[in-house]
């Protein structure tokens, strides 16, 4: 996919891959590149003006704020979203994600935390933008993964670990995993043929995320940026799963289409309250 000129809407920007991935982003010449982060606007200024400096004249940078442990935010930043990109989305890139917290946490909304922020809250995002991404052209959705996926059961009578013993790590493996599988479903329910789905590991990296949940060392966030940045160029790639820059395969779970489409109906019965009807 072509960078240079295009809208570009990335989650999660203003710290750790995210807020790499934004400044590698803006440095491949987008028209307009829309950033999110929890924080606002006033808090990172700094961002902002680091990543206009880097855009030039030519381009535009919009940061919008939402909480992802709030679903109705999720649906404002998708309206605002909609707002800021009249001409549609060419790039949507879900980043935004936490570690699974130390005990089990409910949000507002009354989902597990890590299950809401690293999964509903992004389908939710692309479902809302389905409509506008690719809407003028080439579209591409890449979702943020992890290789943690693999060690992961769905347990789709128990999705967000209410009976089952709840670990930071488990919990967070399950929702990427759900990430997985409801992108390669999406690669076959694509809103247009225009539109390639894929999702990706971006690599093992040393962030506080990481060190939240496990001891290990890692890659830089610049090392993930790059990765990031050579999947959002490719195209013709539709379903495929990414580690770091290699196609690879999924776990089992994820290529199931019972699995898939039973999860899509688990996942459109909790999202009922932010989508559209006809969507729902």
């Amino acid at each position: 996919m072509r960078l240079t000129g295009s809208t570009i809407v990335l989650t999660g920007a203003t710290s750790g891959i995210g807020r790499a991935t934004a400044v590698a982003l803006a440095g491949a010449g987008p028209r307009r590149l829309v950033v999110h982060g929890p924080q606002p606007p006033a808090e990172v200024a700094d961002l902002t003006s680091e990543l206009a400096a880097a855009l030039g004249p030519a381009g535009e940078v919009v940061y919008l704020h939402a909480d992802y442990g709030v679903l109705a935010e999720v649906a404002e930043l998708s309206a605002a979203v909609r707002a800021a990109c009249p001409n549609g989305v060419d790039l949507l890139v879900n980043n935004a994600g936490r570690p699974g917290p130390r005990t089990r946490t409910l949000t507002a909304d009354g989902h597990e935390a890590t299950w809401q922020t690293n999964y509903l809250a992004p389908v939710a995002l692309t479902t809302l933008l389905s409509d506008v991404v690719g809407r003028s052209g080439a579209g591409r959705i890449v979702n943020v993964a992890s290789a943690t996926h693999l060690s992961a059961e769905l347990g789709l009578d128990d999705l967000e670990l209410a009976r089952r013993g709840y670990s930071p790590a488990s919990a967070y493996a399950r929702s990427k995993l759900a990430l997985v599988t409801w992108s390669c479903r999406l690669a076959g329910h694509r809103p247009r043929p225009t539109v390639d789905v894929v999702s990706v590991h971006p690599g093992v990296i040393a962030t506080p995320l990481l060190h939240a949940m496990f001891s290990v060392g890692g890659d830089t966030p610049e090392h993930a940026a790059a990765n990031l940045l050579a999947v959002a160029r490719h195209d013709d790639d539709n379903g495929t799963y990414y580690d770091e820059r290699r196609p690879a395969t999924p776990s089992p779970i994820a290529l199931d289409p019972v699995t898939q489409e039973l999860l899509d109906q688990l996942t459109q019965r909790a999202l009922a309250p932010v989508l559209p009807a006809a969507t729902a």
